[in-house]
């Protein structure tokens, strides 16, 4: 989700790394369900890259690619029916988001930056999804509800079918070969206890996650439009070690911090740890961005960097994660990526 910066002939990378992207969006997002909001990444990406295309027919691009799209992006949006009031949810969330990327991008192709137009249309859909909550719910607390419920169920269902496993006839069967794996079986089903706890404190934080998300789908439909319609609507996404933003997004992470540290405010505290985790979230990106450019990795590098990262998860990430937070909290003002290009370079 990097921005470029502006050149004389802007192009669209390759299709490799993005098509890794998608995969992993699409197909990680139901193993992360505790965490994720949304589980269809489909719901998010096809509308924005339908919102895209029209577009970039409005601009003088191609009709049949902005009928094609918008077809594919409705299918999605309406096949399978809508199976309770969260899905109704997340697909009204899809095509809010979608309008409104479409609607910034139709009246100011150009000026921004990818992170700026993201921001705002984020903030469009969340403004859209709040003034309904406070108009036509019973409640301002009804949509939280509808949150607290789902990640509940996702829990539940989980816990549910690892019970059902381990009183099968088949697990009897493995616990009757290896009798040391009964040890193992408690040991699992005692760690899924906590869960619901747990669902409940990411259900408190399920906007901004879905709002980093929201911003991932909109910089993956961006990249695809680049590479297949030819009708410029900006610049295309750069690479992840020149990522930077407006240094005035840090005073997100200060109200966020103010606001959580009201204990005696639960709406408030609320509010404050969903504004840390979305701009910490964009921090760490930044970070990341950093610290690929202090690495200078090649790809082959790059890839088994990751591959160890992955593989030790449950260490390694919350380390790369915090250490990226903090370069990029402390790149607010050290600024080293700029400071390198304008440091002259002596001569020999």
């Amino acid at each position: 989700m990097a921005d470029a910066v502006p050149a004389a002939e802007p192009r669209a990378g390759g299709w490799g790394l993005l098509i890794a992207a998608l995969v992993a969006f699409l197909v990680l997002p139901p193993a992360f369900a505790i965490i994720v909001p949304m589980t269809r990444g489909l719901l998010l990406l096809l509308p924005a890259l339908g919102a895209l295309m029209i577009v970039g027919w409005l601009a003088g691009g191609s009709l049949a690619l902005a009928v094609l799209w918008v077809a594919v992006a409705v299918v999605a949006l309406v096949v399978p029916p809508s199976s309770g009031l969260f899905d109704t949810l997340q697909r009204a969330w899809s095509v809010l988001l979608a309008g409104g990327f479409g609607l910034v991008l139709a009246l100011d192709r150009r000026r921004w930056s990818f992170t700026a137009r993201g921001l705002c249309a984020t903030a469009m859909a969340l403004a859209a999804v709040i003034g309904v909550s406070l108009v036509r719910l019973d409640t301002p607390t009804s949509a939280s509800s509808v949150l607290r419920a789902e990640y509940a169920g996702r829990v539940l269902s989980r816990i549910a079918a690892g019970e059902a496993y381990f009183a099968s006839p088949e697990w009897a069967e493995q616990v009757r070969q290896s009798p040391g794996l009964a040890d193992f079986g408690k040991t699992i089903m005692a760690q899924l206890q906590p869960l619901p706890e747990i669902a409940a404190d990411y259900a408190a934080i399920a906007p901004a996650m879905l709002a980093l998300q929201s911003l991932m789908a909109l910089a993956l439909a961006w990249s695809v439009y680049q590479r297949i319609n030819r009708t410029p609507l900006g610049v295309p996404l750069g690479a992840l070690r020149d990522y930077r933003f407006s240094d005035q997004l840090v005073w997100g992470l200060v109200a966020g911090l103010a606001l959580v540290l009201l204990r005696d405010a639960p709406v408030a505290t609320t509010v404050g740890a969903n504004l840390l985790v979305f701009f910490g979230g964009l921090y760490a990106l930044r970070g990341l961005g950093v610290l690929w450019w202090f690495l200078k990795p090649g790809r082959a590098t790059a890839v088994l960097l990751v591959l160890a990262t992955l593989l030790a998860f449950p260490v390694a990430v919350p380390a790369v994660v915090s250490l990226a937070l903090g370069l990029g909290v402390i790149d607010t003002w050290l600024d080293w990526r700029n400071r390198a290009r304008m440091t002259p370079q002596s001569s020999e």
